[in-house]
């Protein structure tokens, strides 16, 4: 097998802590009392749970985090002699979502479980923590051009832990607001919510091998299209499909296939990050691709999932294929468990809120704003709960600006820093006013810029470009993402011609600073069991290595490289 480098790019990466000692079963999950629960490796009494439910957050007084003003606004009158003519306004909806566990749910899970397995000595230990998620916000009414489509409106990214909040906030013409309020009065109102959370643990002990011929992937329909069309998950399953019917994938297992569904997601997961680049929606120019239009596609006559099979690849991201450098055949061996990552999807309608709290002004109110100069805007901060571990590991401090530009022609610049001591203090207030100072159109004054500066522990410092919004909120997330670059050789084989060991290196810049971690690795030794894990700025895929190969007699043989798949060969010996 030949294997052609990506070319250089230099990223900022920062190194994750080791991953807990402590891993899910990931395919040996168990239904109990609506809960999916899974054993932990080595200690397969105890189980953890993935949340069950999403719901709009509350107050500690218990009140919806939900608010829907309409407003009316005085309108310059026609140029005829009309004494009633209508007046202007609209609506601004804003509302806070969650997922959660209801606390009885969890005991009648346990309680199942052990009649299940038979077993008094199970014990359901809490919630596992999801390493990434996304949301889906799925209308017609809130479309902005006015269709009347079922679609997905927004998408990005969600929290990773339970009661960690999403804000969302949206601007309506009259006649759109009108027909919102008429939809809240219905039990099932048009406003549904997707989580798509990630979670990983070990697989079963596979024994496989898979063959991937390059020229052959290059042939087949599906990778014709080349690089500039998005597809969503299911298509890329059926690309997969299509690739092993016209064995372009080959793939040879060894013993039982109790659990070929199983190894088979594992092994089109590897695939995925060979072939397919990942693409956010909302990082796509406008119109290119239709990214919301396809992934639309994905939701049924429910509004919500559709029968469609998307538990591999996702619904909320696309993918795109990956400029393909390599050529030949190449063979990846799946020998023992391996770490993946798996897909947990929690759906919920926003509810029956008018029937339960429709005589609340502070929820549903009516105003006339004849006076914009009495107006203010607060735009609160939201913090999710993966900022908990970047303050513990690396981050000292992130403070958020707002900038806002007047129709006078003022600028108010306000911000807020959060640290460790006040991270989790309940008493800080982490919101930004700014008053209206001749800001005559109510859509213009809503919106405004804001901009992130990350301070990093023994120095460095990450600052975002001024982003324009109208949003209430501001969700804080960390701006990296978590990365697994795998190991794959065969430590045998090099054995058996003189090499004793194998060191992989890889070396990176960490702001003024250059780190560098390595795996050296042995015959006998499970290589999938040694992945580097690191974290990437959004967006940045690229990292160097270095291999060198220790002989019985000789000097070592040494090569460079770049990756970009999140995989690398290290018994493939250059040439002399």
């Amino acid at each position: 097998m030949k294997y052609l480098p990506a070319i250089l790019a230099l990223a900022l990466l920062m190194a994750l802590p080791e991953v807990s000692a402590q891993q899910l079963m990931v395919d040996r999950g168990v239904q109990a009392a609506g809960l999916w629960c899974f054993p932990v490796y080595g200690d397969e009494l105890s189980y953890h749970y993935l949340p069950s439910r999403g719901r709009l957050g509350n107050s500690p007084d218990s009140i919806p985090e939900f608010s829907f003003l309409r407003y009316v606004t005085e309108k310059p009158a026609p140029g005829n002699a009309e004494t009633v003519s209508a007046a202007g306004g609209g609506g601004i909806v804003n509302f806070l979502v969650l997922y959660d566990t209801p606390p009885d749910q969890v005991l009648r899970a346990e309680a199942a479980l052990r009649e299940k397995l038979k077993n008094d000595e199970v014990v359901l230990k809490g919630p596992w923590a999801f390493s990434s998620g996304r949301y889906l916000l799925v209308s017609s009414i809130l479309q902005p051009d006015g269709s009347e489509k079922q679609e997905v409106l927004a998408t990005g990214t969600a929290p990773t832990l339970e009661n960690s909040r999403v804000a969302f906030s949206f601007n309506l013409d009259p006649l759109r607001a009108q027909l919102l309020m008429e939809s809240f009065k219905m039990k099932t109102p048009d406003v549904s919510v997707v989580f798509e959370l990630d979670f990983e643990g070990l697989t079963e002990n596979y024994e496989a091998e898979i063959e991937v011929d390059f020229d052959e992937v290059r042939k087949s329909q599906s990778y014709s299209a080349g690089g500039s069309v998005y597809f969503v998950g299911a298509d890329v399953e059926v690309a997969f499909d299509e690739m092993r019917r016209n064995n372009a994938i080959k793939m040879t297992t060894v013993g039982s296939d109790g659990n070929l569904d199983g190894l088979l997601t594992t092994v089109y997961d590897k695939l995925l990050t060979m072939l397919f680049q990942k693409v956010e929606p909302e990082k796509v120019p406008g119109g290119d691709g239709g990214m919301l239009d396809a992934l639309s596609s994905m939701i049924g006559a429910d509004g919500v999932l559709g029968s469609r099979n998307t538990t591999g690849f996702g619904l909320s991201v696309g993918f795109k294929y990956k400029e393909l450098k390599a050529s030949g055949s190449a063979k990846l061996n799946f020998n023992g468990r391996s770490t993946v990552s798996r897909k947990h999807f929690i759906t919920f309608n926003i509810g029956d809120l008018w029937q339960q709290h429709g005589d609340r002004d502070d929820l549903f109110r009516d105003v006339a704003l004849y006076d914009p100069a009495f107006q203010q805007r607060a735009v609160h901060v939201n913090l999710d709960g993966s900022l908990e571990r970047a303050f513990a590991d690396m981050v000292n401090s992130v403070t958020v600006r707002m900038r806002k530009q007047h129709g006078s022609g003022t600028t108010t610049l306000k911000e807020v820093m959060v640290d460790r001591r006040n991270f989790r203090d309940s008493t800080s207030q982490f919101r930004m006013v700014y008053l209206n100072d001749k800001d005559s159109s109510m859509t213009d004054w809503l919106r405004y810029e804001h901009q992130e500066v990350w301070q990093f522990s023994g120095g460095g410092t990450y600052t975002t470009a001024w982003d324009t919004t109208d949003a209430a909120m501001i969700n804080l997330y960390t701006p990296f993402e978590r990365r697994s670059i795998s190991l794959e050789g065969d430590l045998e084989a090099l054995k058996s011609q003189g090499i004793r060991a194998a060191s992989v290196k890889i070396t990176y810049p960490f702001f003024d600073q250059e780190r560098t971690d390595s795996r050296l690795l042995r015959p006998g030794d499970d290589p999938g069991a040694k992945p580097f894990l690191v974290t990437l700025p959004r967006g940045r895929e690229a990292i160097d290595y270095q291999i060198s190969l220790m002989r019985s007699e000789g000097a070592p043989l040494r090569w460079r490289g770049t990756d970009e798949f999140g995989l690398i060969f290290f018994d493939e010996l250059p040439k002399e």
